[in-house]
């Protein structure tokens, strides 16, 4: 399988054609956070269901009850979930291979092959969450509303989009008040560590994704191009939104000072890419700037934004002290 599905599996497990790839938004695994949260404003009250949401694909979904069971098919609402306290509702995962410990005996119903939409309708559940098409194909969507199914779907774009979108999930299972004093901490954690930034000098970074058979980086409206900003980053794209691959002429010319290895984790290292024909000339090769970064940490849009946030400030500029 190419790195780049394997690295972009931020939404869903669905196949994707790589021939599509260049339409694409990123796709990572899911890691936990330690522990469920308490409400810090307990005297505040939840609404009452039946609630109605608007959700990230400007659908109304009525939810009837606060679910019992649920079905989380990308792996950032799995892990927001977790941090929500709710993995005991949740009855089925898509596959990864870092699900969270609490759900590692959770039957899965979602891989790179495809959605098993009569595996998910036999549960009856009473919420679905999915991923805007293609990274939950648009078939196992359709079919699962004629089922009467429960559907919220996800699709974050921005890093305030990421913070709503836990919102609306906390929203969505009752757990309001509990998601937004987990967005209101992850808000004032990434306020803290931009300060640490002088945003008025950056450095040009490359982020790579994948570049097994073409290159890949960062669309310039994905959401963690935002955070590569926040980090003092001025993102080496493609230049079109939606569109992940970039041409080596394109990179040569843009001669990023830094390239972040969002593929370390498949092996990939500074020295295969000074080997590269044609990488030796940009600057971030030839100064060794060639950094490893962890490509699930940074393009998981959940609980982890402000560690992401982080790893990107420390790969960026390494100079700067982190709390």
């Amino acid at each position: 399988m190419n790195a780049f599905v394997r690295a972009h599996r931020r939404f869903s497990f669905a196949p994707i054609l790589i021939a599509a790839a260049i339409t694409l938004t990123s796709i990572t695994g899911c890691t936990a956070p330690e522990s469920p949260r308490e409400p810090a404003n307990s005297a505040l009250t939840e609404a009452a269901f039946p609630r109605t949401l608007t959700d990230d694909a400007g659908q109304e979904v009525l939810v009837p009850a606060a679910p019992a069971s649920i079905v989380a098919l990308t792996p950032a609402s799995v892990e927001t979930l977790v941090a929500l306290g709710l993995a005991d509702r949740v009855v089925a995962l898509a596959e990864c291979t870092c699900t969270p410990a609490e759900l590692a005996d959770t039957p899965t119903v979602a891989s790179y092959t495809g959605v098993d939409v009569e595996a998910i309708v036999a549960l009856e559940p009473d919420l679905v969450f999915v991923a805007a098409p293609p990274f939950t194909p648009e078939d196992a969507i359709t079919a699962m509303r004629a089922a009467n199914l429960t559907l919220v779907t996800l699709n974050p774009t921005s890093v305030s989009g990421v913070l709503g979108t836990i919102q609306l999930i906390g929203d969505a299972t009752g757990s309001t008040l509990l998601a937004a004093d987990l967005t209101a901490e992850i808000e004032s954690e990434i306020t803290a560590l931009v300060s640490l930034v002088d945003q008025a000098s950056s450095v040009s970074v490359f982020y790579e994704i994948d570049a097994t058979s073409a290159i890949y980086g960062l669309a310039p409206d994905d959401y963690a191009a935002e955070l590569v900003a926040l980090a003092g980053g001025a993102l080496v794209s493609s230049g079109t939104p939606g569109v992940y691959e970039i041409s080596l002429e394109q990179l040569i010319a843009a001669a990023p000072e830094v390239i972040l290895l969002g593929d370390a984790a498949y092996g990939v290292t500074a020295e295969a890419v000074a080997a590269r024909p044609g990488w030796s000339s940009i600057p971030a090769v030839a100064n060794d700037d060639v950094r490893p970064i962890d490509g699930d940490l940074v393009t998981t849009p959940g609980p982890r934004l402000a560690e992401a946030l982080a790893a990107l400030i420390r790969a960026i500029n390494p100079t700067i002290v982190l709390p």
